[in-house]
């Protein structure tokens, strides 16, 4: 209660403590303040949960059954037995005395608060999973972690009140941190509910950021409700940037990134525009995919959907985004067998090699001559070199 009160600066401890200290000091060897204690924390402050306050009544009672000169029948004192004592002593440390002051009440809004506050503060997700690690999650259990993350789901893909709006970002954030470090827990838990996780707002704001969870755990996908699944495969056949992050809809990362590649890029109708672009990958979808390639193990298949996105490009702006995008970022690990379709296709399409940039691709040379030593770069790849 103190703690509530002097670090976390709530507000109903405050004035629990100060009515208590009034009656200490109006009763001085009265005992009755123990009692008010506790009822006043469940009562008024809502900081005891019903369990913990059934424990501690139950508690009292044993006390004063073993503690007090009262006899049963046969003039014997009551005495608990080795099991009753172990499971009482569990029940207040697990139930309130070890557990940390902000877990003794309704967890979840000072949670949420904190994550308000601090929304601002940490540029990267590892820093936010740091400082979550080390004043949360240390104190969670499974039941624990199970509530936060189903509260949090509903907030970020269930409401759309101004206070969510304004959190969405940092509490998707959130819930993706959460889900990454209880997987093998929260799995099991959307298994055993999903009527409930199966439910969001059909809305653009909300279904860009279920999209990404889906598209980071797609194994996720595949335990919503078949109708949910329907209405998410509608909707992102309908959105090409959902389309392309949502991996859930291939059977792996690598047939996705095949999918993304015949369907974003096609064959132009002119002689000086052989391939076209339909869609353009973002920074964000080039970074996005570049990390699950890394922790699938098929990063040479993202290097093919790189190379293959620069080279279908349909114009010399196009050109320029996405070698800068694809190429630029990538081109130094790139094999012998990626290298000769780059530089074929690049010297075949002239919005590549022509316009105010095209000597860009010389940058591809140095690397190149190191893969395929033993081609006549210069003089088979004119267009380029």
């Amino acid at each position: 209660m103190t703690d509530l009160e002097e670090i976390h600066g709530d507000v109903k401890a405050e004035k629990i403590l100060k009515d208590l200290e009034v009656d200490k000091e109006e009763n001085p060897v009265s005992p009755g303040w123990e009692a008010e204690l506790i009822e006043k924390s469940f009562k008024e402050a809502k900081l005891l949960e019903n369990d913990v306050y059934t424990h501690i009544e139950t508690l009292k009672k044993y006390r004063n059954l073993a503690a007090h000169p009262v006899l049963n029948s046969m003039d014997i004192l009551y005495r608990p037995n080795k099991e009753l004592t172990e499971s009482l002593i569990k029940n207040m440390l697990e139930g309130l005395l070890i557990k940390h002051p902000l877990f003794t009440k309704n967890v979840f809004s000072p949670f949420m608060d904190e994550v308000e506050r601090i929304k601002n503060d940490f540029p990267t997700q590892e820093r936010l999973k740091t400082y979550l690690e080390s004043k949360f999650f240390a104190h969670f259990n499974k039941e624990l972690t199970e509530y936060m993350f189903k509260n949090l789901w509903k907030i970020v893909f269930k409401n759309d009140g101004e206070q969510e709006k304004r959190n969405r970002k940092i509490n998707h954030d959130v819930l993706l941190i959460i889900y990454n470090k209880y997987q093998n827990i929260l799995f099991e838990y959307i298994k055993k509910e999903p009527a409930f996780f199966s439910d969001f707002l059909d809305k653009e704001s909300i279904l860009t950021y279920l999209i990404d969870f889906l598209s980071l755990y797609p194994e996720v996908y595949f335990l919503l409700q078949e109708h949910t699944q329907e209405l998410l495969k509608n909707r992102v056949e309908k959105n090409t940037s959902w389309l392309v992050r949502s991996i859930f809809i291939s059977n792996s990362l690598k047939e996705h990134f095949k999918y993304i590649d015949s369907k974003i890029h096609s064959t132009g109708s002119y002689y000086n525009q052989p391939y076209i672009q339909t869609h353009w990958l973002t920074k964000d979808d080039v970074a996005f995919f570049n990390e699950l390639a890394k922790e699938k193990g098929i990063v040479n298949e993202f290097y093919d959907l790189m190379i293959s996105h620069y080279y279908h490009t349909g114009s010399y702006d196009g050109a320029d985004i996405s070698f800068e995008r694809c190429i630029r970022p990538f081109y130094e690990e790139f094999n012998k067998e990626q290298y000769e379709t780059l530089l074929s296709e690049t010297n075949y399409n002239p919005q590549c090699y022509d316009g105010k940039y095209g000597s860009r691709n010389k940058i591809l040379l140095e690397v190149a001559k190191k893969v395929m030593p033993d081609i006549d770069l210069e003089g088979t790849y004119t267009n380029i070199f």
